[in-house]
């Protein structure tokens, strides 16, 4: 822990960091402030990306957190379901949860470079970005491999199925309604290595809902409100024809704080929606609303998406809606929106042939250039598969 006691109401804050077993929700007011600076990092292992916040309080006193996420040397790492970035001049609390002593951001500063803005906006999907330039995330091919991670000991054979039922999903999905398509390559693998290695992996956490520790870094512990958390490797350099091209990512299923189902009890949580959804933040996709309090995702054209508490029934229905609720079954097939979604993430998944003059010019920040996917979709435009060489394995 590295602060000083900003007041005789912070110290209890501060100390309960300290301890074992952390609370799920502080007991103790929350201390506000705003983040003075940020400086992203390698863990020590050399596997994950934190990024350290020095935070001042109001009363002058100065707190360093340590967050997952950031970007160094032209690398960025992204995590889905946890808290927006934090910038320099952004309003926070320092709450105590499960997670330990973070900041909640209350109000971001103003032209953050290549941040989404807050807004009702009417985009049907949502596209995570690189830190740096705001580019959409991609992969250059469509053939990606993912290894099941046994961990020791075999998973039921549903539970591994609910996954293989969501990579089917997309597959099927791309291919009869939008023409192209991705293709998953799976294998079980006991005890699959966690670092940072090139592989795509999907693991389940039972025991605790954290990454475990490596060398002399601490665990990392995600939120207990997620279902699933996926970390994406990108490329974060401006100055790179690569820029935003994925280069790993694992999918970690949360064990611990949920009921997961793969029978469509309502009670619990579907298995085989949780893994679609995951599934398209994988293949660089973002949610399909915003809320207040998080991040605000853009299309192609960075038009915002809508307020979640107004998104429609073809947005509630969708893989990318922001949460799985209990008994839902809808989000096991991605929907159009869906489908538009990743013309854009998957270099030449998707080609549009629509008569009338619609162009795939190139848009803002986009490497597809898929234009006017959306719209050749909602008008009935023919798709087509592009041809490709030999499947690659994901880099």
């Amino acid at each position: 822990m590295r602060t000083r006691a900003l007041t005789a109401v912070c110290a209890v804050v501060f100390a309960a960091h300290d301890v074992a077993a952390m609370p799920t929700v502080s007991t103790t007011p929350a201390v506000r402030g705003w983040v003075e600076a940020t400086t992203s990092r390698w863990d020590a292992g050399g596997d994950v990306i934190v990024t350290d916040v020095v935070v001042r309080a109001t009363d002058g006193q100065r707190v360093t957190i340590t967050e997952d996420g950031g970007s160094v040397d032209g690398i960025g790492m992204a995590v889905s379901h946890r808290a927006p970035d934090l910038h320099p001049g952004d309003e926070i609390e320092l709450v105590v949860d499960r997670q330990g002593l973070r900041a909640r951001r209350v109000s971001a500063r103003s032209a953050i470079a290549g941040a989404p803005v807050a807004g009702n906006g009417d985009g049907r999907y949502g596209l995570q970005r690189t830190s740096r330039s705001g580019r959409p995330l991609n992969h250059p091919t469509g053939d990606l491999r993912f290894v099941y991670d046994a961990r020791g000991t075999a998973k039921l054979a549903g539970e591994w199925a609910a996954f293989d039922e969501a990579f089917t999903a997309w597959e099927v999905a791309a291919a009869k309604q939008a023409g192209g398509g991705v293709r998953f390559q799976r294998e079980l693998v006991v005890d699959a290595p966690e670092g940072r290695d090139g592989i795509n992996t999907i693991r389940f956490r039972d025991d605790t809902w954290c990454r475990p520790a490596s060398g002399t870094s601490p665990p990392v512990c995600h939120s207990p409100e997620a279902v699933a958390v996926t970390r994406t490797l990108y490329i974060d350099d401006p100055a790179s024809p690569r820029d935003g091209e994925i280069l790993e990512v694992d999918i970690e299923v949360n064990g611990v704080d949920f009921a997961l189902a793969v029978d469509g009890r309502p009670a619990a949580i579907d298995l085989a929606s949780a893994a679609a959804h995951e599934i398209g933040h994988a293949l660089g996709l973002d949610h399909n609303c915003g809320l207040e309090d998080g991040a605000w995702p853009t299309d192609q054209r960075e038009t915002p998406v809508p307020n979640c508490e107004s998104a429609d029934r073809e947005l509630l229905a969708a893989t990318m809606y922001f949460q799985v609720q209990p008994g839902t079954l809808t989000m096991r097939s991605p929907e159009a929106s869906d489908l538009a979604g990743l013309c854009t993430v998957v270099e030449g998944s998707c080609v549009p042939e629509v008569a009338g003059g619609c162009s795939a010019g190139s848009a803002a920040g986009g490497r597809s250039a898929i234009g006017c996917v959306l719209a050749g979709l909602l008008v009935g435009s023919v798709m087509r598969r592009r041809r490709r060489g030999s499947p690659a394995p994901a880099a």
